[in-house]
């Protein structure tokens, strides 16, 4: 994965930087249709003195848009059946 530098200080431990990197997350997600398996890549800021990580902003939107996407997917392989 590729990472770029921020002049961005860690707000947790305020001695390392902040790099960026995007980062492939998986997660399960209940709905009516029973548990929903998602996976999704994000933009995660992390320290590289202490390792505290953080989503960068929009993430939530990317894991609502891949929860669509497989709930979406997942109605029609029951549909099939």
């Amino acid at each position: 994965m590729r990472a770029k530098r921020r002049t961005v200080n860690c707000d947790f431990c305020g001695h390392g930087r902040i790099v960026q990197r995007t980062e492939e997350i998986s997660f399960r997600q209940w709905s009516d249709r029973g548990v929903v398996t998602c996976r999704a890549a994000v933009a995660v800021g992390i320290c590289d003195h202490c390792g505290a990580g953080s989503l960068e902003p929009g993430a939530d939107k990317i894991f609502d848009e891949a929860f669509r996407r497989e709930y979406t997917r997942y109605g029609r392989q029951i549909g099939a059946r």
